[in-house]
């Protein structure tokens, strides 16, 4: 399987784990952040488990991300969403990007009525829940592409990976795709070990 868009229903028991989903964004955000931090000047063009992806073309795309579930979330049309999407987003200062594009978004999904807002996502309508499972995946699995890239510590905190897998779990989309099991050693529902499976980088 490989590295394609992650999309996630909304369903009873993910509106349950709202609160463990908000709190699985700041432990993803924090681990991207905390890698970020180990990248040098020489790592830019080393390529990431992301075909045709340097280290540089990774961290543009979760700060555009950041940037463009912001914009989603304020109502912002497809076509002003995906006009930045090969836009460069970095400055000088790639740490900061990350961090005050990522406070950002934080701060919009958990605005009132948020979370139940319809926005226009270029693959269809989106729950604001739905994003919040996204930026999650985002953050957290290009966090284990980093640092898989440069080097560094690419441990995913189990209780961001059952937010995940909890989603997952009870999305249609995910569980109607071929190959969509357990790992055969792995007789428990959640485990990062499966996330990584189910999303090519097992």
């Amino acid at each position: 399987m490989g590295f394609g868009p992650l999309s996630y229903g909304v369903t009873a028991s993910m509106r349950m784990i709202t609160v463990d989903a908000f709190g699985a964004l700041d432990v993803a955000s924090a681990g991207f952040a905390r890698t970020l931090a180990l990248v040098t000047p020489d790592d830019w063009e080393t390529a990431t488990p992301n075909p045709g992806w340097s280290v540089r073309d990774l961290i543009n795309h979760v700060v555009g991300g950041n940037r463009r579930y912001s914009l989603l979330l304020t109502g912002a049309r497809t076509e002003q969403v995906e006009a930045l999407r090969e836009v460069e987003h970095l400055t000088d200062d790639p740490y900061a990007d990350f961090v005050h594009t990522a406070a950002e978004v934080a701060a919009s999904l958990r605005e009132r009525g948020a979370l139940e807002r319809i926005v226009h996502h270029r693959h269809g309508d989106r729950y604001g829940a739905e994003l919040l499972i996204m930026r999650i995946g985002e953050h957290a699995l290009h966090g284990w592409d980093l640092a898989r890239a440069i080097g560094a510590d690419d441990t995913i905190d189990l209780p961001v990976a059952e937010v995940m897998l909890n989603a997952m779990d009870t999305d249609p989309q995910w569980v109607t795709r071929a190959g969509y099991q357990p790992l055969p050693d792995a007789g428990e529902k959640f485990g990062v070990a499966r996330l990584l499976a189910l999303t090519g980088r097992g």
